[in-house]
């Protein structure tokens, strides 16, 4: 039971999460902000993000006893990629959520500051999609809307066609954003 759960808490942090990228992607692009709008995506996916983390964690260290790492020989890659993006999203959403302090303070970034931003941001983009696109199928199979090996390709597919597109335009987004950010002054 607490696996679907957590499947459905995934399911619901991807639609928070598209939303807060959709709402950052567009502002990115066309200079357009709502700042009401945007912090409540944000905050809405990190709400979602704790409660799936704290639940992850549960099932994997009580459930799966995830602490015995001899055990991941024994896992396929996809187990393997799944639990290492989750990591790597935890250690790189405190770089996210402080990367864009300069756009309140409206100061200019040095181009270190600015390469440092695309590096760990795109490392933090990645790291989701690779979670959600290995994880996607799995939460289907986890409720019983997948059944056959057939349609878990078929969602393993569709899932990595909209990862793609989505890293694509979040990070073309961030890339227009930053590069060409001057500060206010400038």
């Amino acid at each position: 039971m607490i696996k679907k759960l957590n499947a459905v808490c995934s399911w619901i942090l991807t639609a928070f999460l598209i939303a807060h990228l959709a709402t950052m992607s567009y502002s990115m692009w066309t200079g357009w902000y709502d700042f009401n709008l945007c912090k409540a995506m944000a905050h809405g996916t990190a709400f979602i993000a704790v409660i799936h983390i704290a639940v992850s964690l549960i099932i994997l260290f009580f459930m799966n006893d995830g602490t015995d790492l001899r055990r991941y020989k024994k896992n396929n890659m996809r187990v393997i990629l799944q639990r290492a993006s989750g990591l790597a999203i935890i250690a790189l959403l405190h770089l996210h959520v402080q990367a864009f302090g300069f756009i309140v303070s409206g100061e200019a970034l040095s181009v270190s500051d600015k390469a440092f931003i695309l590096v760990t941001e795109i490392a933090f983009f990645a790291a989701i999609f690779v979670h959600l696109c290995v994880s996607l199928s799995r939460s289907f199979i986890t409720v019983g809307l997948v059944r056959s090996d057939s349609a878990e390709k078929k969602a393993d597919i569709a899932s990595k066609i909209i990862c793609v597109v989505l890293m694509i335009i979040s990070s073309a987004a961030l890339l227009k954003f930053v590069i060409t950010w001057t500060g206010f002054g400038g």
